[in-house]
């Protein structure tokens, strides 16, 4: 049976073939408030076919506001680059499964933003992006938390006990001033270290997951 969600990409080649438009377009996470955005790309090929996807999939009961299309694009501008940046580190990406949004079974029509699969793991991704003060992100991180928590315990009692369900948040941070055509380098430094804590982060779970495949328990046996 097919999985119900917008995209489910079986490796990094997929990946970036659908997603190519963001290097194509020279994509920038930009300063400039959500509103604004969507009046600059509503009419571009690539907002129309998000937003038609999202809607021919029927993934909600709630009317599509157009600046989660552009959240959409901001969040696979972050996935290109971990995904590199996991085939830089030497693992498999051809192996890693991308579902993005992903309407949870028995979830109450809530949605996760990325799960990752690789082997028996189910990996809970979320991401938020904040534009304001420290505290007021800090505040954001932990709705942001506690959704991926949910999020995970309803697929971990959904699913059989030998996979394993983790979740993470990532908080990212805009990278350009489109007005005054500024390259955001603090807030562009910041979500280079958080896509690198992310890798860590898979890196290590996924590390588990092959040191329980066969051929792993068999070479342990000449230890």
């Amino acid at each position: 049976m097919k999985i119900k969600a917008m995209y489910m990409f079986k490796g990094m080649n997929e990946f970036n073939t659908v997603t190519q438009f963001i290097e194509q377009e020279d994509w920038k996470i930009e300063k400039q408030l959500l509103k604004e955005r969507v009046e600059t790309y509503m009419d571009t090929y690539y907002f129309v076919m998000l937003k038609n996807r999202f809607l021919e999939a029927k993934l909600s009961i709630w009317e599509l506001k157009n600046e989660e299309v552009i959240t959409w694009i901001d969040t696979l501008l972050l996935m290109r680059k971990l995904m590199i940046e996991l085939f830089k580190r030497g693992i498999n990406a051809e192996e890693i499964q991308i579902i993005m949004e992903y309407p949870l079974v028995h979830g109450n029509y809530m949605r996760s933003d990325y799960l990752i699969l690789y082997h028996r793991l189910i990996i809970v991704l979320e991401f938020g992006m904040f534009n304001q003060d420290e505290k007021r992100s800090e505040e954001r991180y932990t709705k942001k938390l506690q959704e991926s928590i949910n999020y995970r315990q309803i697929i971990a009692n959904m699913v059989d006990k030998q996979i394993q369900v983790v979740n993470y948040v990532m908080i990212y941070l805009p990278e350009y001033n489109k007005k005054t055509k500024e390259l955001l380098k603090e807030n562009i430094n910041h979500n280079h270290n958080e896509l690198g804590l992310l890798a860590n982060f898979i890196d290590h779970f996924i590390k588990i997951q092959d040191t329980l495949s066969a051929i792993h328990q068999l070479e342990g046996l000449y230890k």
